[in-house]
């Protein structure tokens, strides 16, 4: 097969047609075949490369803080805790002085007894009420030596039989002192109190036998008295459970039993 011929410029046509070229203005540049025909290379932010995932390093997210006024949440706890801590050395400072106080004096719950009792009056009317009459002497001992005792006003004494209370009285105001046994007299009565008749022919039988159940109780308020210091104000409650041979002038008391407690 014979060779293709190539043609190849002169230099001579090239210096003849340099000066055709001068005046013309240059023409739009290239455009890329796959601008022409509207297809774009993808832009930098639209490129990405993907790589294996153990390839990847995770990285460590940390959790965002937001920013709060520390002093003045410190200075609030500061101040709960200091009041907490005080209150806390307070109470331990005072249990500590009771217990030292409690030790050194020996503080004793007073004694009562009923000496004796004098019924001037215990009659039941047609209608089943009660006219009663009471004269007490009730025996108080302060066995302690560094504690007086002030018996006040508003004190309450009441007689009760089968559980409805027919006679009512106060005891007298005094203070005792250390080591000290009074002797206290307390006149009661009452009127209308209303029995059924099944608890008046129980009475009739127990007069019969000369055993009658009573009931006497006491509540008295008192204040402590410990050098010049004086307590507030609590209540002395005593309970007896009397048995008297009659229900007259001369009654005497057989059988007592006595219950003290106290009431803050």
């Amino acid at each position: 097969m014979a060779d293709n011929p190539r043609v190849h410029p002169s230099t001579e046509d090239v210096e003849k047609n340099a000066g055709k070229y001068e005046n013309e203005k240059p023409s739009s540049p290239l455009v890329a075949m796959s601008e022409k025909y509207g297809v774009y290379p993808p832009s930098r932010e639209q490129m990405r490369v993907q790589f294996p995932k153990d390839q990847v390093m995770r990285t460590r997210q940390i959790p965002g803080y937001h920013s709060r006024p520390a002093k003045r949440r410190n200075s609030c706890c500061r101040c709960l805790c200091c009041t907490i801590f005080f209150l806390f050395v307070l109470v331990a400072i005072i249990v500590i002085a009771c217990g030292i106080l409690y030790l050194v004096i020996q503080p004793k719950i007073p004694k009562y007894s009923v000496d004796s009792i004098r019924i001037s009056n215990f009659s039941i009317n047609a209608d089943l009420t009660t006219n009663c009459r009471f004269a007490v002497t009730v025996t108080a001992r302060n066995p302690n030596k560094e504690i007086g005792i002030y018996y006040l006003e508003t004190s309450y004494l009441a007689v009760s039989y089968s559980g409805t209370e027919v006679s009512t009285g106060a005891l007298p105001v005094f203070y005792q002192g250390h080591k000290n046994t009074t002797l206290l007299d307390a006149a009661l009565s009452g009127t209308g109190a209303r029995l059924t008749s099944a608890v008046v022919s129980t009475l009739k039988e127990q007069q019969q036998k000369g055993s009658i159940p009573l009931n006497l109780e006491a509540d008295v308020p008192v204040k402590i008295k410990l050098g010049k210091l004086k307590s507030m104000k609590i209540k002395v409650r005593v309970q007896w459970d009397l048995v008297v041979d009659r229900l007259d002038g001369k009654a005497k008391v057989t059988t007592e039993k006595s219950k003290v407690s106290v009431v803050m």
